[in-house]
């Protein structure tokens, strides 16, 4: 099910260049291409990460467990507040691009797990709205579109708990998210993959990607070109 809201304001390519100037280190990159900036984020029990800046880059938010509430407080001028609900596992929130400073608070003695997928090259005029992509109850086996625009596409995949499966190939760079364990058999290789790892897909691939029984992966895919 997908819910969207909140339209925000465009940003410029300048502002869309900029990068934030340190992190804590609840943020560390797995993965760093000319196309996205991947960060594996962990918020232990009730902590409290200090103030820092993130890029401007639209951004998807891929959610690993699930946890409760998490506060975000931004620094002035802007000076609010908003807490994120609780999360779900294999749910995902996509994110316009903006310029943020702000701290946060894990409310909750759940830890908060997720990735953090900046879009470096998305064109500007996308993403001009807050989607959210929620898990649906029973997941039902095959690659479902759960959202799609000129510039970019999500898609679940799910495999039968008994065999494999196979998700056609994309004539779109992606980025593989695992939401379980799973083992893949990609364009190149064959191997392991556990939630919080991420596998860069290329266009054009010549043989369908397969994964393993009980498999569930989101594919995040870049519809714009190089």
């Amino acid at each position: 099910m997908i819910l969207r809201a909140v339209t925000l304001g465009l940003l410029t390519t300048s502002a869309l260049a900029q990068s934030p100037q340190s992190l804590p280190p609840n943020y560390p990159t797995i993965l760093d291409n000319p196309d996205v900036l991947v960060m594996r984020v962990h918020y232990g029990p009730h902590e409290f990460v200090p103030m820092h800046d993130h890029s401007a880059y639209p951004t998807v938010f891929v959610y690993l467990n699930d946890s409760g509430p998490v506060r975000i407080d931004h620094e002035p001028p802007a000076s609010f507040s908003v807490t994120r609900p609780p999360t779900h596992t294999g749910a995902f929130r996509i994110a316009p691009g903006m310029t943020e400073r702000h701290s946060v608070t894990n409310l909750s003695e759940l830890p908060s797990d997720f990735l953090r997928v900046e879009i470096k090259t998305i064109p500007p005029t996308d993403l001009t709205e807050v989607t959210r992509g929620e898990v649906e109850s029973p997941l039902l086996p095959g690659t479902h579109v759960e959202f799609q625009d000129t510039a970019l596409q999500i898609d679940r995949i799910v495999c039968p708990p008994t065999i494999p499966c196979e998700a056609t190939p994309l004539p779109a760079r992606s980025l593989l998210v695992p939401i379980t364990d799973l083992k893949m058999q990609g364009p190149t290789q064959k191997h392991s993959l556990t939630p919080g790892q991420v596998e860069w897909l290329p266009a054009n691939a010549k043989r369908p990607l397969q994964l393993s029984p009980g498999a569930q992966a989101l594919r995040i895919s870049l519809l714009y070109p190089n």
